[in-house]
C-alpha cells in the first residue's frame, strides 16, 4: 500500500500547485499574461506554506519544481543495453541485508523478503576480528542509518540479491510506469559565471537501477545516478548538471542542451553504465581507453512522471524513511568501483553539502 499512497502524494502534490494555464512544460504566458523565458515554468501558486522538511522551501514548491523541471532520460535500445530502471520499492523484497567482515565470513542481518522502509536503517552488527577460520565479533558495533541530520556511511552493511538474474535486469521498459525517480530540492548557491545569475533552487533527481554493467569486470549491483537543475526564483533555467560516474559535466547554456516541453532537460544514459551525458554517441568514461555510448532511439524515461521527494537529512518527507539507510545497495566487490553504492542521502553529492559547485 506505501506504493499506492506514494504516487496518490505525488499526483495530488502536482495537481494541487499548477498555477491556472500552467502545466508542466507548458509553453507560452505565465499566470498574468507576462511572457516567459525559454525554458522558465509558469509562475507557482500555492494553497499551503507547510515545510515539513524544515529547508526553507515550501513542500508544495518543491513538487511543482520536480514536475516542471525534471529530465527526460533517453536509453540505450533493448538490444545493446539489458540493464534498466528499477525502484526500492520493487528492490527490497528481492535482497537481504549482510554485513561485511573483512577476511571473515559476511553475516546475515535481514533475511530475503524481511527488509522495510522502517528496519532497514535500524539495524546493528558488531565489527569482526582475525581470519577465517579464527574470527569473532568485536565490542564495535555499528548502525546501519540514523534519524539525525549527520550522516555517516558503513559500507560494511550490504544489501545483495537472492536471484541476479530475476533483479540484476531492472524492471522492462514494457513496465516503465513502475520507473521512480527520487528528488531532492535546496536552496541553490550556484551563480552563473557567464552573467552572475544566481540560481535559488537545485532541483536534484536521483536515478536507481539494480545493475550497472560497465567495461569489463568494472560492474557492481545498485546504481544510484543523478541530473541537478538549477533555477532562478522566478522559474528560469540557470544550469544543469549531469552526473558521469564519479564526475559530471555542467551547462551553464541551455543551447547545449536538448529540451522536452520547454522545461525538461534531455539527458542521455549510457550504455550499461547509466552515466548521464548531454548528446547521444562516444563519450570519455572513469576506465580510460573505453568509452561510454549513449543512444538514440531507446525508451525514454520521463522522470517526472513517478517520483517521490526525499526530503532532508533529518527530515525526510513522503514515508522515505529506506533514504536514512547507510550501507551499501549492493554487494561488496573487490575494489570500491565494483561495490554497490550508498544511497543518494549518503552521496558526496548530495547538496548543498556536495561537490558539484
Amino acid at each position: 500500500m506505501r506504493n499506492v499512497v506514494l504516487i496518490a502524494v505525488v499526483a495530488s502534490a502536482c495537481a494541487t500547485t499548477q498555477p491556472a494555464g500552467g502545466t508542466p512544460g507548458d509553453q507560452g504566458n505565465g499566470a498574468g499574461g507576462e511572457s516567459l523565458g525559454d525554458h522558465q515554468a509558469p509562475p507557482f501558486t500555492g494553497t499551503s506554506a507547510s515545510d515539513v522538511d524544515s529547508d526553507g522551501i515550501p513542500d508544495q514548491l518543491e513538487s511543482y519544481l520536480i514536475a516542471q523541471f525534471a529530465p527526460e532520460l533517453r536509453l540505450a535500445p533493448d538490444d545493446i543495453d539489458w540493464t534498466r530502471p528499477a525502484n526500492v520499492d520493487w528492490y527490497l523484497p528481492k535482497v537481504h541485508m549482510r554485513f561485511d567482515h573483512p577476511n571473515c565470513t559476511d553475516h546475515e542481518v535481514l533475511a530475503l523478503g524481511a527488509i522495510t522502509y522502517d528496519n532497514i536503517w535500524q539495524q546493528t552488527h558488531a565489527t569482526s576480528t582475525g581470519i577465517e577460520p579464527f574470527c569473532s565479533h568485536t565490542s564495535t558495533k555499528l548502525d546501519s542509518g540514523t534519524a539525525t541530520a549527520t550522516f555517516t556511511a558503513h559500507k560494511d552493511f550490504f544489501l545483495q540479491p537472492q536471484d541476479d538474474q530475476l533483479v540484476h535486469p531492472g524492471i522492462p521498459p514494457s513496465q516503465r510506469s513502475e520507473w521512480r525517480s527520487y528528488a531532492h530540492v535546496s536552496p541553490s548557491r550556484y551563480v552563473r559565471a557567464s552573467d552572475q545569475r544566481a540560481a535559488a533552487y537545485d532541483i536534484q533527481i536521483w536515478l536507481f537501477y539494480a545493475y550497472n554493467d560497465s567495461v569489463g569486470g568494472v560492474n557492481h549491483e545498485a546504481d544510484w545516478e543523478h541530473v541537478t537543475i538549477s533555477v532562478t526564483s522566478d522559474l528560469d533555467f540557470v544550469s544543469a548538471y549531469y552526473s558521469a560516474h564519479h564526475d559530471g559535466g555542467r551547462f551553464d547554456d541551455p543551447a547545449k542542451l536538448s529540451w522536452t516541453g520547454r522545461t525538461h532537460p534531455v539527458g542521455y544514459s549510457a550504455d550499461g553504465s547509466h552515466a548521464v551525458y548531454e548528446s547521444p554517441g562516444e563519450h570519455p568514461s572513469a576506465v580510460p581507453g573505453f568509452p561510454d555510448h549513449a543512444y538514440d532511439g531507446g525508451p525514454t524515461w520521463e522522470t517526472w512522471r513517478n517520483f517521490a521527494n526525499l526530503g532532508e537529512r533529518g527530515k525526510i518527507l513522503d514515508g522515505q524513511t529506506w533514504a536514512a539507510y547507510d550501507g551499501r545497495w549492493g554487494e561488496v566487490g573487490t575494489v570500491e568501483d565494483t561495490s554497490g553504492p550508498v544511497g543518494p542521502m549518503y552521496s558526496g553529492r548530495w547538496l548543498p553539502a556536495g561537490s558539484e559547485y
